[in-house]
């Protein structure tokens, strides 16, 4: 930690001052040195808060939300595989990862990177005077509101794949000699301070901003954000009120007379109602090192359209969809012709066509749809990466009314919007208890959220409920250990739930000690 707090405070500091352009993207501006007497302009406050936005994805490409990230939450669990090589995911994907897994350290290195930008952002605000420079005291408010939801983001993500971190609230200018080498913080701690930020963000952002802004924080994006941590403590009346109040700030579900999920995710839909906060990409030409995705690239097999195919998705998966369900026809590659002229079709075993050689190549995967690459070299993903979608807001006030009441007609309601959505018929009320209904709504999360970085927690959270707290590894296990190359691997003894702290930050922090990753790792 102290060579992220001190190393690349300046560093931190100088993508805080990022001008944005409609037509170039982002561009940073670089300062060698903070001078707070320099930066007193609301416009500076302005920069400050495009510049924590960036560190979302942390130089594009591959950082954070951009890629990374998505490892973490995907690998380990039971949608998505990986290939022979891609040798950081396969550990990973077979749960032997350890704490010199880079994949790992980076993911940390990237939060904390946005911590560190946002604490010098809040700063920086807080320092000027917007009203007695031409603005107002509301765009001050607002520009603060979205520093302390990005900075409530990051400690999510932080928390649930580690659990205790170190809680740091304040600028480098602030630093004692014990915040260079900061203690972790217990979880219940951090999960407090981050219910101040979102309770915070919620009071002073606005509803909407103009089309072209649809990146930025919202009102909204804080209150489901904050009904996201509500569910994962299991407080679901507060979860389910969260969601209701998200419910009344006129999001809706694309459509099917609209397109449905596939136009959703598709590449030239650059704003959706269904949206809430979304990673923005870009589709200009070198986008890739500064405003892009790795799914697309990452998502499709070469064969397809010159993809790297490094986020298989087991068969297995592919055969829990119902036959008439358009997320499985439109989202996934049950059937496609490659590159080459060939016929790939999932074997009629898991659901699919079948056929047999020379005209037919029977998959041995299915690839995710969702972050399409449109046959281009330049390895950029131009779609918005969903962090927050409306979708999720109903099923999290499913999920937490039957958690309160067990089955219910407003629970089923909103599950069906997700199915009929997606050309399903509906769920009928009768015939369900607490524990079915809870199985339903997950398996419809599984299908709805694949490769959107959900899967890993709702597994924990599912074992959570489904053991009333006693196992929360139940339904992790259950799913996972049938689809490990070698089911040994998994070990009763590790605590899959948090990932181990990187070797580099133990090296690095002297708080921190080799023993803390005990039941981490084998």
């Amino acid at each position: 930690m102290k060579k992220i707090f001190k190393v690349l405070t300046v560093m931190c500091f100088m993508g805080v001052l990022v001008i944005i352009s409609c037509k170039k993207g982002l561009k940073d501006e670089t300062f060698s040195v903070y001078d707070s007497s320099k930066l007193t302009n609301p416009e500076n406050g302005n920069q400050a808060v495009i510049g924590a936005y960036a560190a979302l994805k942390d130089n594009g490409g591959y950082g954070y939300y951009a890629g990374f990230l998505y490892w973490l939450y995907e690998y380990p669990v039971d949608v998505v595989t990986t290939t022979i090589t891609s040798r950081q995911g396969i550990q990973l994907d077979q749960l032997t990862y350890d704490a010199s897994n880079s994949v790992i350290n980076d993911v940390w290195v990237s939060i904390f990177k946005m911590i560190s930008r946002t604490n010098e952002a809040e700063e920086l605000i807080n320092g000027i005077d917007y009203a007695a420079k031409g603005s107002t005291n509301a765009l001050k408010l607002q520009n603060l509101g979205e520093i302390r939801f990005l900075r409530a983001l990051a400690y999510y993500d932080a928390t649930s794949l580690w659990g205790d971190v170190p809680l740091i609230l304040k600028s480098s200018a602030h630093f004692t000699e014990a915040d260079q080498n900061p203690t972790l913080t217990k979880q219940a701690d951090v999960e407090a301070a981050m219910v101040a930020d979102l309770e915070y963000a919620a009071a002073n952002l606005p509803d909407s901003y103009a089309s072209n802004e649809v990146a930025r924080a919202t009102n909204g994006a804080a209150k489901a954000l904050l009904a996201r941590l509500y569910m994962r403590q299991g407080q679901w009346q507060k979860a389910a009120d969260m969601a209701s109040q998200v419910m009344g700030k006129g999001y809706d579900l694309r459509t099917k007379a609209e397109g449905g999920l596939a136009s959703m995710f598709n590449t030239n839909n650059r704003s959706d109602n269904e949206f809430i906060f979304v990673l923005k990409s870009s589709n200009e030409a070198g986008a890739y090192g500064i405003n892009s995705n790795s799914f697309g690239i990452n998502s499709t097999p070469w064969d397809l359209n010159r993809g790297y195919g490094n986020f298989p998705i087991h068969l297995q998966f592919y055969a829990l969809f119902d036959k008439n369900d358009d997320r499985r026809n439109t989202l996934l590659t049950g059937s496609y012709k490659t590159l080459y002229g060939q016929i790939v079709n999932v074997p009629k075993e898991y659901g699919g066509l079948g056929g047999s050689a020379p005209d037919t190549v029977l998959a041995k995967y299915v690839y995710n749809l969702k972050y399409p690459a449109v046959n281009n070299y330049n390895y950029a993903g131009f779609n918005n990466v969903t962090i927050l979608r409306y979708a999720d807001v109903l099923m999290m006030r499913a999920e937490a009314l039957n958690e309160i009441n067990g089955p219910n007609a407003e629970s089923i309601n909103l599950v069906n919007q997700i199915r009929t959505r997606s050309n399903l018929p509906g769920l009928a009320l009768t015939g369900f208890t607490k524990e079915t209904l809870r199985d339903a709504i997950f398996d419809e999360r599984n299908k709805e959220f694949f490769m959107e970085g959900r899967r890993r927690e709702d597994l924990i959270r599912w074992g959570k409920s489904a053991s009333n707290g006693a196992t929360p590894l139940l339904k992790f296990k259950q799913k996972v250990v049938p689809l490990l190359r070698d089911q040994t691997t998994y070990s009763d003894a590790v605590n899959y739930q948090f990932y181990p702290y990187p070797q580099n930050e133990i090296q690095s922090n002297t708080s921190l000690s080799p023993s803390v990753n005990a039941g981490r790792v084998k």
